[in-house]
């Protein structure tokens, strides 16, 4: 019996190690599931699955101390975010990531997030940016992280020498990629894809020798490591291009999803097959496609402009932050100062106060002494005599230590009064210095938002050139338009063409305010002019806008638009209304009424749709007014709305006299209306009359 609380002791002590172990073995395993569901959603749309899986693994590796992995799959939830859900959400997880990398002064942390804000900037197409970024993540690792594999870095640098055509900088940077450590077969896929693309410029030379060599290891590698990549289909036509498989490179071609690149290569292959209908009919297709995307650079440098706008507002905010924190430690430091000011001046009175009860006690000391000599002088002159030596020195000695105490208190508090004040001082100079950089930095902030201030300015000037401000001067013909927006720019758009006796006219409202609203209508306008200039009904106009407004719209943006077309000698009118307010119409004896039609879907929402168009016989002598929603929805302070009813009255109860007189006197009823309340929305205006010819 005595033994058993010794084997049971023994027990736990052999066994805690095995399931400590076991639970090791546990987690470990239960992190290398959660990686490879990770890869195997990267590729899908399973958002919600994706991101909990991500969310789970980041938080198991955090607790197994596995860095590398725990930054790698914030890495890929960053990329998936950016692509698959919001390019602000995207920007937002990278953003966490690389402030918690720095809180944590983590150089594996600070590798990976310059690598995904390098993949980032490339989406949005800031090649100068990405490239900067890609060299800067290199740099970094060559310094501070020799065993980490970066060959993604490279292989995203590649990429945009690629889109630069400089061939022997891609050839560097992929060289460079298969000489990095613990290379993956997909990064050994990826820098041979970039080396057989490269071997096809420039164009106009034979590459045939050389693309082939490049071709037989790319397909090696891919047979080895089971990889693929994202520009395969490309090398497999560039592939049958140059050696003569024109059929082949045709059927490529047209699996090809951007229509662009595949009208371009199918063209090629058809001239080369010598079909030459089908050759020009693509090159037509292609050309069209091209023109339509003139305004690229335009999106670049916009998307340039915002990330700035938000680096510099995250700049303000957190030195705005800076400020007031540093402000607070300092009146903190003055209360702390004051206190110990108080605290010393209580410690000199109780000195003070020592000092006196001291010297009280020396005087009673020295009375008590001469009492007692007085009364040995009775006894004997030797004794008295003995005594009075003795009472001497006893006095000398209370003194002495008296004094000694005293020196020792007083060199106790001078120092110690020195050391605070010593202290002080520092603490004092610290956050002057403080205080002075925050004032300067205030500064700076100041400026930055002068500058952007004077950026919208210019916006609103080149967005307000974009619509038309004088307006025909014909017999037969009374227009005018006129657009307000509600911030520095705005989305609204009008727009009119005047072909002959053949007038074109449209008038939209953009989703959403600002920048981005502006942009998407100086595309739509763009886009009604090059149309219009075709000759081309309204309901056409419509269905051509839509098909080109959705493509590659991450943002959901969309625009409502009214589109009409009026022959200036018959009055024949025919219109498309694309979700927009019914406009008013004038009947007999100046009663106007809103115009019934077809609703059809906004523009940009849904591709596919075939919008509907309506005619009228003659609207001639009957006037026609269109708007935005932001005339009829204006409110005032008790945020009442000016409403489409009150819009039709005012109509009715006004005698026409000309479109220039109706829409300054619907802008003057607006502002009475609101009574000095700011606009809530973009408001546009126009009215239209044709006239009976004199002839």
């Amino acid at each position: 019996m005595k033994f058993k609380p010794i084997l049971i002791l023994l027990f736990f002590l052999f066994c805690m190690p095995i399931q400590m172990l076991a639970q090791e073995k546990v987690a470990t395993a239960d992190i290398g599931q959660l990686e490879k569901e990770m890869y195997r959603l990267y590729p899908t749309h399973n958002i919600d699955e994706f991101m909990d899986v991500t969310e789970r693994l980041k938080e198991a590796t955090l607790k197994a101390g596995n860095e590398g992995l725990f930054y790698r799959t914030w890495a890929n939830q960053a990329s998936f975010a950016f692509i698959k859900i919001s390019r602000q959400k995207g920007m937002e997880i990278a953003k966490a990531m690389n402030e918690y990398s720095q809180l944590h002064d983590s150089k594996l942390g600070i590798y990976y997030s310059s690598l995904t804000n390098a993949n980032q900037s490339n989406s949005l197409k800031m090649e100068e940016e990405a490239l900067r970024l890609y060299l800067n993540a290199i740099q970094y690792k060559q310094k501070h992280l020799p065993n980490i594999n970066a060959a993604p870095a490279y292989i995203g640098a590649a990429k945009v020498y690629y889109n630069k055509r400089q061939k022997e900088k891609v050839l560097e940077m992929t060289d460079k990629a298969l000489a990095e450590p613990n290379l993956i077969g997909a990064n050994i896929v990826d820098a041979w894809s970039y080396r057989c693309m490269s071997a096809m410029m420039p164009e106009g030379v034979d590459h045939k020798e050389e693309f082939n060599q490049a071709y037989e290891e790319w397909k090696k590698v891919i047979e080895k490591y089971k990889s693929n990549s994202t520009s395969s289909n490309l090398i497999e036509i560039y592939h049958a291009q140059v050696n003569g498989d024109y059929k082949q490179m045709l059927e490529l071609a047209q699996t090809v999803r951007n229509p662009q690149e595949r009208y371009k290569l199918m063209a090629h292959a058809y001239e080369w097959l010598g079909d030459w209908n089908n050759a020009l009919d693509c090159f037509k297709k292609y050309k069209l496609i091209s023109d339509s995307l003139n305004s690229a650079e335009t999106r670049k440098q916009t998307a340039e402009h915002t990330l700035q706008l938000d680096v510099i507002r995250a700049e303000n905010q957190a030195k705005e932050l800076l400020l007031h924190n540093q402000s607070l430690k300092l009146a903190h430091a003055q209360d702390e100062l004051e206190q110990r000011r108080l605290e010393e001046e209580a410690l000199n009175l109780t000195l003070k106060n020592r000092n006196i009860e001291l010297s009280h006690a020396s005087i009673k000391l020295k009375n008590d002494s001469l009492d007692r000599h007085a009364q040995q002088l009775k006894l004997s002159e030797f004794q008295s005599k003995l005594e009075l030596e003795q009472n001497k020195e006893k006095i000398e000695r209370i003194t002495l230590w008296t004094a000694i105490g005293v020196g020792v208190l007083v060199i106790t508090f001078l120092s110690l009064y020195l050391y605070r004040r010593s202290r002080h001082m520092k603490d004092l100079t610290v956050a002057y210095n403080k205080l002075e950089t925050a004032y300067e930095q205030l500064e700076q902030t100041t400026a930055a938002k002068e500058r952007i201030e004077s950026e919208l300015r210019i916006a609103r000037e080149i967005q307000m050139s974009m619509v038309p401000h004088e307006f025909p001067e014909r017999p037969d013909l009374d227009l005018y338009a006129s657009m307000t927006p509600a911030k520095e720019v705005g989305g609204d758009l009008y727009d009119y063409l005047l072909e002959d006796d053949i007038l074109y006219f449209c008038l939209g409202d953009v989703s959403g305010k600002g920048v981005p609203a502006s942009l998407f209508m100086a595309q739509t306008i763009r886009l009604f002019r090059f149309l219009a200039k075709q000759h081309q009904m309204p309901a056409y106009i419509a269905t051509c806008l839509n098909e080109e407004l959705t493509e590659k719209n991450d943002n959901g943006m969309f625009v409502t638009m009214f589109i009409g077309q009026m022959n200036l000698i018959t009055g024949q009118f025919h219109f498309c209304n694309a979700g927009h307010n019914p406009p008013i119409i004038g009947g007999d004896e100046q009663h106007g009424s809103f115009l019934q039609m077809e609703s059809n879907a906004p523009i940009g929402l849904w591709p596919g749709l075939e919008y509907i168009g309506e005619e009228i016989g003659s609207i001639k002598g009957r006037p026609l007014f269109i708007y935005s929603d932001g005339l009829s929805e204006a409110e005032n302070m008790r945020q009442e709305q000016f409403g489409d009813d009150h819009v039709l009255d005012i109509l009715r109860h006004t005698k026409f006299r000309n479109a220039h007189h109706v829409v300054e006197l619907m802008e003057t009823e607006v502002k009475h209306h609101r009574d000095g309340a700011e606009p809530n929305d973009d408001m546009t205006i126009m009215c239209i009359k044709a006239l009976q010819s004199n002839s």
